[in-house]
């Protein structure tokens, strides 16, 4: 546990960068959603979560609803980090799509209810993503931090320093990675059992 916290200590700055992305391409897409979503519904990200939802409503048990929820958020970690080495494009694109979508959903459902944005997340979005949302974050400053890497690894035919410094970097960053990647499965795990409980019980209920 302190190995994982010491990797995540070490990069608290991509992390915070991460977090800020997120958090301000979630007020964007809430100050815009009416405009956002009309935009996002065109691309395939928007399909696939469309095809999720559909694929629960069709075999609402929990062992399925549990899979489907790990499975693709594990997924979508995964490829964060690894696409990460495109010069960071994936997961800066990955933090603005999803925080778009959050604040989406958030303008519409405060539209729709009447009740304050952050009381709708706070009761509805929270629970589902407490553990979730810092998944998230954690792999997208990974990958990020995998595209910085590689970058100066390109560079370092220029000069000595950079070669060594570049190094140095990959030694650490595949030193880090394995438990940061139990970490990222463990939050997600424990992330799918808390959501698949919850939309199975809306379900009941509603």
């Amino acid at each position: 546990m302190s190995r994982y916290f010491k990797a995540l200590s070490a990069e608290r700055r991509l992390l915070t960068v991460s977090a800020l992305i997120f958090i301000i391409s979630g007020i964007l897409g809430y100050a815009n959603s009416e405009a956002i979503q009309s935009t996002l519904e065109e691309t395939p990200f928007w399909s696939q979560l469309q095809q999720i939802s559909e694929g629960i409503k069709k075999d609402p048990s929990f062992l399925h609803v549990f899979s489907t929820i790990f499975l693709n958020n594990l997924k979508a970690a995964v490829v964060m980090i690894g696409l990460g080495i495109f010069f960071c494009f994936f997961p800066i694109m990955a933090l603005l799509s999803n925080g778009m979508i959050l604040g989406v959903v958030l303008g519409n459902v405060s539209a729709e209810t009447g009740v304050h944005p952050l009381k709708v997340f706070v009761t509805s979005i929270l629970p589902h993503g407490i553990l979730e949302l810092p998944a998230i974050i954690i792999a997208a400053a990974f990958g990020i931090r995998l595209g910085i890497n590689f970058g100066r690894w390109l560079f370092s035919w220029a000069s000595p320093a950079i070669k060594e410094r570049s190094r140095r970097d990959w030694i650490l960053l595949f030193e880090r990675i394995p438990t940061v990647m139990v970490g990222i499965v463990l939050l997600l795990f424990v992330a799918a059992i808390i959501e698949s409980s919850l939309i199975l019980f809306m379900m009941t209920k509603g």
